[in-house]
């Protein structure tokens, strides 16, 4: 595990490198005493963290992952390393059996407090054994929670607001850069880093960072997603050689109407049903046309001509606009063909949800930011940063390779 550790007024900031498996993202830490390695998915939709017990792990659930990984012709599983609290000296039944609902699937297990550790630091954490989970896609052991612990299960926090509560970590926050490579990285992590406790704005962004108000709930009490107020949409297409938008788009939200959900364990964008046809349609596309199969996006279509820009603002003085063009969208393999690319647009489950997926947070360095150590002062920013040019993954240039 590469793990890099500085301290700074007995606090730390912690850096995991970041593995992909047949796309998913996630980072290895220990858990237990002795300690147990674990691979688990990080996910900012959520907020508590489970890990595979032994017999799930070992065949009690289905592990279905390796089937998946067509670019790689691969015909076995990738093996999970479940937990098991009969080896660990240090776990503690919380007597809370815990099940968890998502867009994607469910988890179920017993609820646990034990010894996680990153590098030379260590904590007790709280999280679920899990003795059922129809996650049987996933190529790692579990889920780590990056949400708010206000959604998390009883009896269970978040990892990183446990660890700030402990005083920990440097700083309230975790930066993410995900790498270049968003397939596979072979028998270790890839370019990618999660800093835990701090930031990385100097190494990876270019110019200044966009920082988002993140919304409470809808009744203005707790902090639940790294979510923020949308306002607006446009979307805008060069079709003339004078380089001016003529084909364009634009949608705007009353304060309160729409919120943009910003979620590691997602994969695409999704978007309000009731918009998606105005949204494509912004952008040059047939969405009816995608839909019925009569047009397959090739990667080609995937291009600077056309850009999409979402604009936040909680108070409707100050706007916030996070842009990104074509071709920074482009994941191929669709429709079985390499030079196929997925739409980058899917249809979410409300009228009021924009859903921001790996797709498109993987453009960015982006940066979540409680603002204070103690839950009654939080003032959460997520930020947006440009990458620098050595730092930007690769755009695929629709002959099944990439640039």
């Amino acid at each position: 595990m590469t793990v890099a550790l500085v301290h700074a007024s007995f606090a730390a900031v912690v850096d995991l490198s970041i593995w992909f498996r047949i796309t998913y993202a996630m980072v290895q830490l220990q858990a237990g005493t002795p300690a147990q390695t674990h691979l688990l998915l990080f996910d900012t939709g959520s907020g508590t963290s489970w890990i595979a017990d032994k017999k799930c792990a070992d065949g009690a659930c289905n592990n279905i992952s390796g089937y998946m990984s067509w670019f790689l012709s691969l015909i076995t599983r990738f093996p999970r390393n479940g937990y098991d609290v009969n080896s660990s000296t240090t776990a503690v039944d919380l007597g809370v059996y815990n099940s968890i609902g998502y867009l994607g699937g469910a988890t179920g297990g017993f609820t646990y407090s034990d010894i996680f550790e990153i590098g030379d630091v260590s904590w007790n954490q709280t999280f679920i054994a899990a003795n059922k989970s129809s996650w049987s896609f996933i190529p790692g052991d579990g889920f780590l929670g990056m949400g708010f612990s206000s959604i998390a299960q009883p009896a269970t926090k978040t990892v990183v607001e446990t660890m700030i509560e402990d005083g920990l970590l440097d700083q309230p926050r975790f930066g993410l850069y995900y790498g270049k490579e968003f397939e596979y990285t072979g028998d270790g992590p890839g370019e990618g880093i999660m800093t835990i406790g701090g930031s990385k704005e100097d190494k990876y962004v270019d110019g200044d960072m966009t920082w988002l108000p993140v919304r409470k709930d809808l009744n203005g009490t707790v902090y639940q997603l790294w979510r923020s107020t949308l306002r607006k949409f446009v979307g805008s297409r060069r079709v003339d050689d004078g380089g001016q938008p003529s084909i364009n788009g634009t949608l705007e939200w009353e304060a309160g109407q729409a919120n943009g959900v910003f979620d590691t364990g997602a994969g695409t964008i999704s978007v309000p049903p009731g918009r998606i046809d105005a949204m494509y349609k912004s952008i040059g596309w047939n969405y009816n046309a995608l839909i019925d199969g009569r047009y397959i996006p090739l990667c080609t279509d995937f291009n600077t001509t056309w850009s999409v820009t979402f604009t936040f603002s909680d108070d409707g003085v100050s706007f916030y606009d996070v842009s990104i063009t074509g071709d920074r969208l482009a994941r191929n393999g669709f429709a079985g063909r390499e030079d196929a690319c997925v739409p980058p647009f899917e249809a979410s489950e409300s009228e009021g949800l924009v859903l921001f997926g790996q797709s498109f947070m993987r453009q960015f360095y982006t940066v979540y930011d409680f603002g204070d150590t103690k839950v009654e002062n939080y003032k959460p920013l997520i930020g947006f940063g440009e990458l620098k040019a050595e730092f930007r993954p690769p755009i695929e240039d629709g002959k099944g390779k990439w640039q």
